[in-house]
């Protein structure tokens, strides 16, 4: 007897009415209403996204070009809205995100509606202060709290972190996760070509790192990285996000931008967190794709690294001298978020393991080619300690969130 085929996850069924354009079909099972592409061609110089939003009886009132995205705000009868307009793809997966995270009690902005075009899909929104002008990303409230030199207040961070700890009790083991797209999937679309296959001498330079010679180059360590995503087998995972980042949750615990979310790899849920509070969010992010932080607070003056280097012309070693200092509300969320997951997975979440994903975070995201120099040395040394000092990683997380700062 023939063994009945493995029912279709949400994900996948929503994906594959798509590719049939079964239009009705996404509806009925989203409970999204979904629209057609407007009648008529837009203007010549009118973008499909924008002719979609009129033709529907909205009117734009703001407008980011995002890498990926293009992202505002509309209005209808009198009523403000936030829009998004991505590939028919990333409609179709932040659909299933927004539907998977939402039905397990974590609170999302309500999914009004999918207005396609001949070429993408404005996904429309109910519209939350916490989109708006600097009102309350988690972002914001940092920024705020930075400049003061207080902790954020607790009724911000204890409701997060009480919603991470909910969603790490719903684990399961699974062999893919949306997840990977930032790491197993990006080890052929960015660590290869950006570094691999490239002839830059700075990623085969000695390295010392506080006057610690480091026993590999980055591109070993890339390398290395590189192996470990190979194949990579069953996972523990659990339900989250999917891309943690201080412009992705709003005051109350809300979270947005929702296609990678469901059950995700806990190493990489942990390794994206970690990135964005403790370097990528408060300075690398804002200071190379400002567009994201268009209607966001203005960044903390003192998020940068202090970091000197200086090359041995002898040895032709790069030395660096890392100084990141996190200010007090970072470095307690960051810790606070630490024990949230270690809680739930153990010690054991900190092993050697979590050194590839953080990694890839570090030279994943932004090409360090394009980086200035200072910055392209902090990520170069932070890489080569996760990958080196990886049999105790727990304590060097520790240390780097704690430099300078008694507990």
């Amino acid at each position: 007897m023939t063994a009945p085929a493995p029912a279709l996850s949400l994900r996948e069924s929503l994906a594959e009415r798509a590719e049939e354009r079964d239009w009705a079909g996404v509806e009925a099972l989203g409970g999204v209403q979904v629209l057609p592409p407007p009648p008529g061609l837009p203007g010549p110089r009118t973008p499909l996204w924008r002719h979609a939003l009129t033709s529907w009886g909205y009117l734009v009132t703001g407008v980011s070009e995002l890498k990926n995205s293009t992202c505002g705000f509309a209005q209808r009868d009198g009523r403000p809205h936030f829009f998004k307009y991505v590939g028919a793809r990333n409609a179709i997966a932040e659909l299933a995100g927004y539907l998977e995270f939402g039905a397990a009690g974590n609170r999302v902005p309500t999914l009004l509606s999918l207005l396609r075009t001949d070429a993408g899909t404005v996904m429309v929104y109910e519209y939350l202060p916490s989109m708006g002008l600097g009102r309350g990303t988690l972002f914001d409230l940092l920024c705020r709290a930075e400049r003061a030199g207080t902790l954020l207040p607790e009724h911000e961070v204890g409701p997060l972190l009480d919603r991470i700890r909910a969603n790490c009790a719903r684990r399961t083991v699974r062999s893919s996760s949306p997840i990977d797209a930032f790491f197993a999937r990006r080890v052929t679309e960015r660590l290869i070509p950006w570094y691999v296959e490239r002839r830059r001498p700075w990623l085969d330079q000695p390295v010392v790192v506080d006057s610690v010679p480091q026993p590999t180059t980055l591109r070993e360590c890339l390398e290395g990285t590189a192996a470990y995503f190979d194949g990579l087998g069953p996972r523990e995972c659990v339900l989250s996000q999917g891309d943690f980042s201080e412009t992705n949750v709003g005051r109350g615990a809300v979270f947005v931008d929702l296609s990678n979310a469901g059950h995700n790899d806990v190493r990489g849920e942990l390794a994206t967190a970690f990135w964005s509070l403790f370097l990528g969010g408060g300075y690398l992010f804002p200071k190379y794709h400002p567009a994201a932080y268009r209607w966001r607070e203005a960044p903390f003056d003192g998020a940068a690294p202090r970091c000197a280097t200086r090359l041995d012309p002898r040895t032709a070693t790069l030395h660096i001298d890392l100084d990141h200092r996190l200010s007090p509300a970072r470095a307690d969320l960051l810790h606070r978020l630490l024990d949230v997951f270690t809680e739930a997975f153990g010690p054991e979440l900190l092993d050697r393991r979590l050194a590839p994903y953080l990694v890839m975070r570090a030279v994943g995201v932004l090409d360090l080619d394009t980086l200035d120099p200072a910055d392209r040395a902090v990520c170069t040394a932070l890489a080569l300690r996760w990958w080196n000092e990886r049999d105790d990683l727990g304590t060097v997380l520790r240390t780097l969130i704690d430099h300078g700062r008694p507990r």
